[in-house]
C-alpha cells in the first residue's frame, strides 16, 4: 500500500534566480577573475599517455622562462618526501608521478608563475621523455 505524501514550500516550483542579470551583461566575477596582490599561478603538465615509463622530465628552458618561480616533478617532490598524500579512500597516490604514468592525464609535472600565461607557456616547455607500455583495459 502506498503512502500519499503532501509536500509544502517551493519543491516542484520554479524559482526565479537573481544572479542570472549581472552574468547575462557581463558583470559576474568568476574565479579567474580575482587576482590578489603577489598571487601566482600555476599549470598542470599532464601525460598524454595511459601507460608510460618516465624516462626523463627536462625542465631546464621552463625554468629560465620570464615570470617563472619554480617547476616541480615528481623526482623533486620524492626528494624533499613530499611524492606521495593520503586520499579520502585511506590509500595513497603520488602527488605527481615519479617513474611511471598510470592513467591518461595524470599530473607529471607543475610549473609556478607570476602569471597564468607565463605558467602556461613554460609548462609547454616541459619536455618529457616516455616510454610507453602496454595499456591495461
Amino acid at each position: 500500500m502506498a503512502t500519499e505524501v503532501h509536500v509544502h514550500g517551493r519543491i516542484g516550483q520554479s524559482i526565479k534566480r537573481k544572479e542570472d542579470g549581472r552574468f547575462l551583461r557581463g558583470k559576474g566575477n568568476y574565479l579567474d577573475d580575482i587576482e590578489l596582490p603577489g598571487m601566482l599561478h600555476m599549470a598542470i603538465l599532464r601525460s598524454p599517455h595511459a601507460h608510460a615509463r618516465i624516462k626523463s622530465v627536462d625542465t631546464a628552458e621552463a625554468s629560465k622562462m620570464p615570470g617563472v618561480v619554480a617547476v616541480v616533478t615528481g623526482e623533486l617532490m620524492a626528494q624533499h618526501k613530499l611524492a606521495w598524500m593520503p586520499t579520502l579512500s585511506y590509500d595513497t597516490q603520488a602527488v605527481l608521478a615519479t617513474d611511471k604514468v598510470r592513467f591518461q592525464g595524470q599530473e607529471v609535472a607543475a610549473v609556478i608563475a607570476e602569471t597564468r600565461y607565463q605558467a602556461e607557456d613554460a609548462r609547454d616547455a616541459v619536455v618529457v621523455d616516455y616510454d610507453l607500455l602496454p595499456t591495461v583495459t
